[in-house]
């Protein structure tokens, strides 16, 4: 699958990534943090991220013998 059709598979906004620090980039939300407190923060992660997760991903299913399905970070 190529990187365009990856990052297809994901919905974007604007935000900054939690991985590589960039502020205000399109950026797709993988997860949310809820802290003791009761405040809740959201985790992005950029384009150039999402394809290096996605490349971590895949290795590890090649590894253990699983199916790879990209576009589902965060899921």
């Amino acid at each position: 699958m190529t990187p365009d059709a990856i990052l297809a598979l994901y919905r974007w906004v604007a935000a900054d990534c939690f991985r590589c620090g960039r502020a205000r980039r399109h950026a797709t939300r993988l997860d949310v943090i809820s802290t003791p407190s009761g405040h809740i923060y959201e985790l992005h992660a950029c384009g150039h991220c999402v394809l290096e997760l996605e490349e971590e991903r895949q290795i590890h299913a090649e590894r253990c013998g699983a199916v790879y399905r990209p576009g589902t970070l965060g899921a």
